[in-house]
């Protein structure tokens, strides 16, 4: 029989830990679907558990493995959203089963973008191979200075942010590039955090940066901030992680970061950003014979020659340049 998961969703006055809470009383029953799997074979399994205070999804979890099913596989070790261990997907949605709270009706799987050993217990091997691949320690240029050694705030804000992950995936399921399989090969939000902590901090040395980053993929995250809604340590992973990672890389390897260069290059000098300009400047007059392409672009408004021939640059154009010089230095 074919299970249609829950989509239960809690108003945006019901969505915090306080509330959540009040939805259930003592002895409610709480109603779950686990997605299991083992052999290739998946399915979806319903249980009933009964609300106890401040009961979390690690806690339902617990009460099934005790009760319905002691074979059901699943992670966690501290319990005290420390280890990153317990990283499920709970109504659509990447949370640590130990620190976020039941709802009336759940359905729990595991997390994606990785492959899945058994119900809810995902391999982790891609991801660990992929940091290990970074060589994540510091090659210093310059002999170690002595203790304490001086370091800014400005120098070490986004290492900083970096150290607060706790490695439980909830970034790499929800990026939605990882999904698209062999089309990138983008590392994915949570390697390239481990990657921060070594590759932002000023004591690394400038070939070891440079040899590193020629490796990594990094323009093909598209900035949607789904890595940030998850992240239960609430780290800025595009604005504090990967967008100062790009810059590193538009720095050392400029090749690599062509379609970013030329986007600034056109805002600076026109104040505007001219979709034409872009696409022939990153593609190449190659891109004109695909006929069909240039032919819908044109007609939705996407690309506007006459504009690129004849328009001029706006006002805001010198306050453009002088914010991107700034930014550069």
């Amino acid at each position: 029989m074919n299970i249609v998961p829950f989509q239960f969703k809690p108003s945006q006055n019901q969505d915090s830990l306080l509330a959540r809470n009040t939805l259930l009383k003592l002895g409610d029953i709480v109603k779950i679907q686990v997605k299991r799997s083992e052999g290739g074979a998946t399915n979806y399994q319903s249980f009933e558990v009964p609300y106890s205070q401040h009961m979390r999804v690690l806690d339902a979890l617990n009460y099934i493995a005790e009760h319905d099913a002691p074979d059901l596989a699943y992670r966690w070790f501290c319990g005290s959203k420390m280890c990153g261990s317990c990283a499920v997907r709970m109504n659509g949605r990447e949370v640590l089963a130990c620190w976020e709270a039941v709802l009336p009706e759940m359905t729990i799987e595991p997390l994606r973008n990785l492959p899945v050993i058994r119900d809810l217990v995902v391999d982790r091997t891609p991801y660990e191979k992929r940091v290990a691949s970074y060589k994540p320690w510091l090659e210093r240029d310059e002999p170690y200075s002595g203790f304490p050694e001086p370091l800014t705030h400005r120098d070490m804000k986004s290492v900083s942010k970096a150290l607060d992950c706790i490695s439980c995936m909830a970034c790499y399921s929800a990026c939605p590039v990882i999904g698209l399989g062999d089309l990138t090969h983008f590392e994915g939000p949570a390697p390239l955090v481990q990657l921060a902590q070594t590759m932002l901090d000023p004591r690394n040395g400038a070939a070891k940066v440079s040899s590193t980053l020629e490796s990594i993929d990094i323009f093909s995250c598209v900035s949607c901030y789904k890595c940030e809604e998850v992240c239960p340590s609430h780290i800025p992973i595009v604005s504090m992680i990967i967008e100062p990672l790009k810059r590193k890389v538009a720095e050392t390897h400029p090749e690599k970061a062509r379609h970013a260069l030329v986007f600034r290059s056109i805002i600076a000098r026109r104040g505007w950003i001219d979709p034409t300009e872009l696409v022939l400047r990153t593609q190449g007059f190659k891109a004109l014979f695909n006929v069909r392409r240039v032919i819908t672009l044109l007609l939705r408004g996407k690309v506007n020659p006459r504009k690129t021939l004849f328009g001029r640059a706006k006002v805001s154009a010198a306050a453009a340049a002088r914010f991107i010089r700034k930014d550069k230095s």
